[in-house]
């Protein structure tokens, strides 16, 4: 069961991210700052999510073996889903283009007047 739920979450959170990246909307650092840094160097999302988490998923043993001597908290899962989250949200998203458009508007100002 642990298994069918752990395919599940994966599926949900690579949709929602997929979502977010579309809408524009503002999300959590770990999803922003790739998403921005894609739209700038022109690297595909999936490359530079990927490149981001492993990176953050090493940084994380580093700092656990450090402070506490042994690996905790880092499970199968969770190495999993950094080396192939960002290929996951690149496929929910090429989905998502297919079936709908997204447009970004500009915010309306000084309604007051």
């Amino acid at each position: 069961m642990q298994i069918l739920y752990f395919i599940i979450r994966y599926i949900l959170i690579c949709i929602g991210i997929a979502l977010s990246n579309r809408c524009g909307l503002p999300s959590v650092p770990t999803d922003l700052f790739p998403r921005e840094l894609s739209d700038i160097t022109k690297v595909g999302y999936p490359k530079i999510k990927i490149g981001f988490d492993v990176t953050c998923l090493a940084v994380t043993g580093i700092m656990t073996f450090c402070f506490l001597g042994h690996l905790e908290g880092l499970g199968i899962g969770t190495i999993v889903a950094a080396f192939t989250m960002g290929k996951g949200i690149g496929i929910a998203g090429d989905i998502l283009d297919k079936h709908f458009v997204f447009q970004n508007f500009k915010p309306l100002q000084n309604l007051a007047k």
